[in-house]
């Protein structure tokens, strides 16, 4: 059975080349074991196989991917572009917390994907 794929992901970087989203992954995770969880959760939406819990559409074009481990909660925010080929940009990752902050992580996501499309 051949495995459908949404897209290939790519994390957000800024038109200076900086990886601002892979940072803000490995700042808030620091390689400890969300990370492979991360990874699964990511793959799960890449090949459609995702469970109940795992995402949620904000509007506007952006998701929210939901993770949860041992009483944290972490979100990445992403958008699904075709640019050719389907394309799951990751725009924001943070470690869930008060609503003022949560609030500003999905306007940083949304300013970011806002500035991806004028460069496309």
């Amino acid at each position: 059975m051949e495995e459908r794929s949404k897209g290939k992901w790519r994390l957000y970087a800024t038109p200076a080349g900086a990886d601002v989203v892979s940072k803000e992954i490995r700042e808030v995770l620091q390689g400890k074991p969300p990370a492979i969880e991360l990874g699964h959760l990511m793959w799960r939406i890449e090949h459609e196989q995702v469970m109940d819990r795992d995402v949620r559409t904000l509007g506007r074009g952006l998701s929210e991917a939901r993770l949860s481990y041992r009483g944290d909660e972490y979100r990445l925010y992403y958008a699904v572009l075709t640019d050719g080929e389907h394309l799951l940009l990751g725009l924001k990752f943070h470690k869930k917390g008060s609503r003022g902050a949560q609030d500003r992580a999905i306007e940083t996501a949304r300013d970011r994907l806002a500035e991806w499309q004028r460069r496309i």
